[in-house]
């Protein structure tokens, strides 16, 4: 019997482990998200078109999420994606032109940064 009861032991074990690992895994993406869309804030003025240039600040965090996008796989790019757009869409109409043109005004290439209010992050 003490077999059976060691065995369901290590099976609580297991799966305790897995879910802290779960829960560490979803307050990594949500820090990601919190840095992405804080690096993205000083640009959301001028792609909105409330500016009339993209600032200094803005190319510095731009230059940040290419950063942090940088040498992961699509899937590390696509949250990055998702906050970004959910913050422009929250701060007004974008200008897709402007937001297309946001990365050669600050010199930054950067390819996963939404150019329109429908942009696909997952592609």
């Amino acid at each position: 019997m003490a077999p059976a009861r060691y065995a369901s032991s290590a099976i609580v074990a297991a799966a305790s482990a897995a879910l802290l690992l779960a829960v560490l895994a979803a307050a990594r993406d949500h820090d990601a998200c919190e840095t992405a869309q804080q690096a993205f804030s000083e640009c959301v003025p001028y792609v909105v078109g409330q500016a009339p240039a993209a600032s200094p600040n803005c190319c510095t965090g731009l230059a940040d999420l290419r950063d942090m996008g940088a040498g992961g796989a699509a899937a590390q790019r696509r949250p990055l994606c998702a906050c970004i757009l959910s913050e422009v869409k929250a701060a007004g109409r974008m200008d897709p032109r402007r937001a297309a043109g946001l990365a050669a005004a600050c010199r930054v290439p950067v390819g996963f940064v939404p150019t329109k209010p429908d942009f696909n992050c997952s592609g």
